[in-house]
């Protein structure tokens, strides 16, 4: 079966130019891994039959955008076949377009607010390309709704489906609830592992505006295979090859336009 990994990172740990404040090293991103090359990125999708993978660099404001952007550019010309690139989200996203970049993340990390977004959410749009999005904990479904008020048709992709906890369902299942009248709203399924939580996802949004993700290299710390631990999540979550095929990749590859 075909598997697109739509949440991966990559970066290397001088890409960081500004200190991290002790604040933001206190919360759960950071007590894991948080650099990842291009080689480790391809040994796990080796490894677990993984074919391709939505690839952007860590979400951090104090790292240099241009140079963790160029690493994963790099990337995708060296396996144009196995890596597809998004930018980290600024104000000139038709930059990023410009130099190959199928796609922008969004992270609360990133500290959003300090950029002027008016006119890059139309313009993601206009492109026709997927912003994923990692929104504060417990302001899921306002800040999504800020993002479609500025940008009705933006193909809006919600990272961890929403979850507020780290490996749990925690708020997933409200957020869901909230978000399924806007059918241009999907749901990457990483960090949640809660399988009885997932699987209610199918009545509520259905496996199409559902996809698979790992947002490997997190989870290093409890496994030393974390983008499989997911991909087991997703077997056990999603019963039938038809739910499966969708969400391992087909949802990913419509939104990229390839499907």
């Amino acid at each position: 079966m075909l598997i697109v990994d739509a949440h991966t990172h990559l970066g290397l740990a001088e890409f960081i130019v500004k200190p991290i404040p002790a604040e933001k090293l206190a919360k759960p991103a950071f007590q894991d891994k948080t650099t990842q090359t291009i080689e480790e990125l391809l040994s796990s999708m080796d490894r677990n039959s993984v074919s391709r993978a939505v690839v952007f660099p860590f979400p951090l404001a104090e790292a240099d955008a241009d140079l963790a952007n160029g690493y994963v550019l790099e990337a995708w010309k060296r396996y144009p076949d196995r890596i597809i690139p998004f930018a980290l989200l600024d104000e000139k996203p038709e930059y990023w377009i410009e130099k190959g970049f199928l796609g922008f993340k969004q992270h609360f990390l990133l500290e959003p607010e300090r950029f002027d977004l008016s006119k890059a959410y139309p313009a993601i749009a206009a492109a026709g390309k997927p912003l994923m999005a990692h929104f504060p904990t417990y302001k899921i479904v306002e800040s999504a709704e800020a993002i479609l008020s500025q940008a009705p048709d933006i193909k809006l992709i919600i990272a961890h489906f929403g979850r507020c906890k780290p490996n749990t369902g925690a708020c997933v299942t409200e957020n869901l609830e909230a978000l399924k009248k806007y059918p241009n709203v999907y749901f990457e399924s990483s960090t949640v592992m809660d399988w009885e939580v997932l699987a209610g996802a199918l009545s509520i949004v259905g496996p199409e505006r559902i996809c698979f993700g790992s947002d490997l290299p997190f989870g290093s710390k409890e496994s030393p295979n974390p983008q499989g631990v997911e991909i087991e999540v997703i077997k056990k979550a999603f019963k039938g090859e038809k739910n499966q095929k969708q969400i391992f990749s087909k949802t990913i590859l419509k939104l990229l336009r390839e499907e």
